[in-house]
């Protein structure tokens, strides 16, 4: 669910409009209307809803009969006819390239007919590898402008990661569920679709028609809100914690439209209104509109959405338009790994470097969760700053563990296991030598150091350490920090090659900041033939938690428990990574 329009997000839309229309290679005429009309209804001192609603839109410079009426339409709809069409007629991942600052439209055209360029990390890679420099009206000032726009654009992603953006979502949500007229209260949108960063956080909730403002006006004064940017009988938006939360009210017989509605993603929900008109339905949020005879019937329960359509149920991870619908409608949609298949977390830090807690502390917090091992996996002795283990102290810790095991598996069955997160050094040799990690039940390589590395180094260097016979997990593979950085260089595509060649799983660090691999990656590694781990690089009992990140980055990449190591049980697991 967007916010409720108003005149920047009007003036967004003709923006982009403006954009698509020099990409579209419209007439210059086309083009200048709606940048006209974009800053025109910018600089407005008046609500454009207000002009809209008095019949005056044509009175803005700029707006004609055919501006107003786009207007009017985004202003019902938040969209408009001639915007979706414009975005249909380009390839969906080039859009996204358009809203690139410092990378104008007859670039992204240019690239995209000359190289096949379709994504933001391809071009990128092509302005690294020095391929635009040769294209028509390029140069190498050209390719290095763009390289560096991509970089200021990565660093300026306004949305909010996924871990800062849940607990608060969960604040609000314990909120509204103790108002007594608000029912079914639910996080939808990209939160509800666990994408790793989110824009605006959005909830829907059901209440009757008597009690709905009740349910806005709870909503408006909850602690925190440090501002109520618009509020009417059923929907409202604030800020809370610096985060625009959008609540829609609506009948419980329409919940199930509404939810799937808002939950989107857009191009998961075109698909869906393409399948429903072949069918002589119209889809919306309000329910299902049979066109023939105009019934509009509404969804109660958003499985019936999928249901009246002839579609399984399509969690809310998958859609994102990457082939999930193919796979419904062919029967083959992936049995999703969940939280009950975890067996164990395989990259969990201890006193012994730089976490908070005792060995035995964190196997009581384990068997708690229902894990039958832990893997221990504190850093190497070049990671100082972080208490790395010197030879002498792995051992001494690795003694440790098995004492504990021996006093306790024979109860419990429950076994930690020894494992290290040893440093790749510059070389791409590790931290320990042979007879040090041969001691080891797990050994995790990662990369700490030396970040600016080129990426040819960089991949070879991760290469090195991959092909290295003792390491079973190439941790947090492009080593970035949502929202603080990029990673470094790597080409992930050779080093997930890599790792198929000789049987290495690649990490999904769980760790909120991290949630590397992404999913787009971790699908790509399971597409390969490559084991994914879920660890969670937990340095406090509490962290231990964060597997639920993990589990839904393994959703979103359609990963089923099979793809999973730490979904084996502990006998599988030794004795795949032995």
């Amino acid at each position: 669910m967007g916010r409720i329009l108003g005149n920047s997000d009007v003036a967004l839309i003709f923006y982009r409009m403006a954009t698509l229309s020099q990409f579209l290679d419209e007439n210059p005429f086309i083009t200048r209307a709606y940048q006209k009309a974009a800053r025109n209804i910018e600089s407005l001192d008046v609500d454009i809803k207000q002009l809209s609603g008095d019949g005056k839109l044509e009175a803005i410079p700029g707006v004609g009969k055919g501006i107003a009426k786009k207007i009017a339409e985004i202003l019902e709809t938040g969209t408009c006819k001639r915007y979706e069409e414009m975005k249909s007629e380009i390839p969906g991942d080039v859009f996204g390239l358009l809203d690139i600052p410092g990378i104008g439209p007859k670039t992204v055209r240019l690239v995209h007919e000359q190289l096949g360029i379709t994504t933001l990390d391809e071009l990128e890679k092509a302005a690294i590898e020095r391929k635009l420099r040769k294209l028509p009206r390029m140069g190498e000032k050209s390719e290095e402008k763009i390289l560096l726009a991509i970089r200021r654009s990565k660093e300026m992603d306004k949305r909010t990661p996924l871990g800062v953006a849940l607990p608060v979502a969960e604040i609000v949500m314990k909120y509204l569920k103790r108002c007594p007229y608000a029912s079914n209260v639910t996080a939808t949108g990209s939160l509800r679709r666990h994408r790793e960063t989110v824009g605006d956080i959005d909830f829907i909730a059901t209440s009757d028609a008597d009690h709905s403002e009740a349910v806005i006006e709870a909503f408006g004064s909850m602690p925190g809100v440090t501002e109520v940017i618009g509020s009417g009988a059923t929907k409202a938006s604030v800020i809370f914690n610096n985060i625009q939360i959008d609540l829609r009210i609506v009948d419980r017989h329409s919940f199930g439209s509404l939810l799937q509605h808002f939950t989107g993603s857009k191009e998961h929900n075109i698909r869906l209104r393409e399948i429903a008109i072949r069918k002589g339905l119209k889809l919306s949020e309000y329910g299902i509109t049979d066109q023939e005879t105009g019934m509009l019937t509404p969804c109660g329960e958003e499985e019936e959405v999928y249901q009246r359509l002839g579609l399984p149920f399509i969690v809310p991870e998958l859609r994102e338009d990457r082939g999930e619908i193919e796979a419904a409608i062919a029967g083959t949609l992936p049995d999703l790994v969940t939280g009950n298949d975890i067996r164990g977390d395989l990259h969990v830090h201890s006193i012994w470097s730089d976490g908070a807690n005792s060995i035995p502390e964190l196997a009581e917090a384990a068997i708690g969760r229902g894990y039958e091992y832990l893997c221990i996996s504190d850093h190497s002795r070049s990671r100082g700053i972080a208490g790395g283990l010197s030879e002498e102290r792995l051992i001494r810790q690795i003694n440790e563990i098995d004492a504990f095991n021996d006093a306790s598996e024979s109860s419990s069955g429950f076994r930690v296991l020894a494992g290290s997160e040893v440093d790749i050094r510059a070389d791409g040799t590790l931290d320990y030598p042979d007879h040090v990690l041969e001691m080891l039940d797990i050994v995790i390589a990662a990369v700490h150091s030396g970040f600016s590395q080129d990426r040819r180094t960089m991949t070879s260097r991760i290469v090195r350490a991959i092909e290295d016979g003792h390491v079973d997990i190439f941790a947090h593979p492009t080593g970035r920090l949502l929202g603080e950085r990029v990673g470094y260089e790597i080409d992930i595509d050779r080093a997930i090659e890599v790792a198929a060649e000789t049987e290495t799983a690649l990490e999904i660090n769980a760790f909120p900041s991290r949630l590397d691999l992404s999913d787009i990656n971790a699908r790509k590694a399971k597409e390969a033939g490559v084991m994914l781990a879920i660890g969670t690089d937990a340095h406090s009992i509490d962290h231990l938690g964060y597997m639920e990140f993990g589990v839904h980055v393994a959703r979103r990449a359609w990963l089923e428990p099979g793809d999973v190591v730490n979904a084996m049980g502990t006998k599988e697991l030794l004795r795949r990574i032995g």
